[in-house]
Formats: structure tokens, C-alpha cells, sequence
């Protein structure tokens, strides 16, 4: 059983059975929290308090889980899967380098995006209150842009690194695959 990372709650009650589902899940979240980002732009510009009340509530949950869980499923990847992958894949060594280089990359990138969206919400004006309309302007730009960088990496996190890791990886692998990811979510 997968227990509540004291830092951010964004795993409580989530057991881990399979360490590569578990990504294809945790995709998932981030996308429904991707949406949730979208979906807020025009609440933060209503003429309703309440309305503007609830996005900051509905973004502030949003930035949060991402922050949280996609440092953890960073970690999943990049500490357990990729070196496990890279030792075992043979023949397809050099397609596997290229791809988990090329992963590598766009984390930092939606890293870097991430911080400078997370910094500029820091910079609203306290909720209820909308923002001016040149930062909701900024905030559409960056969530689009996090967006944009998110959505085809998770396309092919799922369709390459999954595949060559369900077809290179032991079960050894995945056994400590799976107790790491248990650890890093651990209090």
C-alpha cells in the first residue's frame, strides 16, 4: 500500500502494484490537472467573486499536485527506470539512449516552464481578487505553453518508454522499480 507523501498528499491511498501502469496512471493525473489549468482562465477573469474564488481554489489544488507529482514521477523515471532500461536494452541500446535523452530534456524544459507559471500565480493579487488583464494574459500563455510541452510527452512516455520497458526490463527490475517509487512516497 502506497502511503501519503507527507509533503504533498498527491498519492494517499494509491497502491502501486505495477511501477509501469503506475505511470500510465499517474499521466493520466497530470492531464486531468492540465485540463483543470485550461479550464480556469476564464473563471479568473469573471465579474463573480465566487467563480474567482473557485479557480484560485481549483489552480492552487492544480499547482500543487503538479509540483508534487511530477517531481515524484520524475524521480520514477529518471532514478529507477532509465538506468534499469538502458542496462537491459541490448540491441536497442543507442534508440533507448536517444529516447531517454530526449525525455531528460523535456523535463527540464516543463521544469523550467512550471517554475515561472508557479512564480507568476505567487504574484496574483490575493483570491478573490482577478488579476490584471495583462497577467491572466501571461497565465494563459504560460499554462498553453506548459500544456503544448506536457501533452506530447506523455504521448510518447506512453506509447515508446513504456513499450521498450515492458519488453527490456526483468521483473527484478521492476520489483525494485516498484519499492523505490513505494520509498520516495513514503513519510
Amino acid at each position: 500500500m502506497l502511503k501519503n507523501n507527507s509533503a504533498s498528499g498527491v498519492d494517499a491511498g494509491v497502491t502501486i502494484s505495477d511501477p509501469l501502469r503506475h505511470l500510465v496512471v499517474c499521466h493520466d493525473r497530470i492531464e486531468e490537472h492540465l485540463q483543470i489549468l485550461e479550464n480556469v482562465i476564464p473563471r479568473l477573469r469573471s465579474d463573480s467573486e465566487q467563480k474567482r474564488q473557485e479557480a484560485r481554489e481549483a489552480l492552487d489544488e492544480a499547482l500543487q499536485f503538479l509540483d508534487a507529482m511530477g517531481h515524484l514521477h520524475t524521480q520514477d523515471e529518471e532514478e529507477s527506470v532509465f538506468p534499469r532500461l538502458l542496462a537491459n536494452s541490448g540491441d536497442e541500446r543507442s534508440a533507448v539512449t536517444e529516447l531517454t535523452t530526449m525525455l531528460e530534456s523535456q523535463h527540464r524544459e516543463k521544469e523550467s516552464v512550471f517554475e515561472k507559471l508557479a512564480a507568476h500565480v505567487a504574484a496574483f493579487p490575493p483570491a478573490p481578487l482577478p488579476p490584471s488583464p495583462e497577467q491572466a494574459t501571461r497565465f494563459e500563455g504560460l499554462v498553453s505553453h506548459l500544456v503544448e510541452l506536457y501533452r506530447p510527452h506523455i504521448m510518447v512516455e506512453n506509447q515508446r518508454l513504456i513499450s521498450l520497458s515492458e519488453d527490456h526490463l526483468r521483473e527484478s527490475d521492476l520489483g525494485q522499480i516498484l519499492q523505490e517509487m513505494r520509498t520516495r512516497r513514503s513519510p
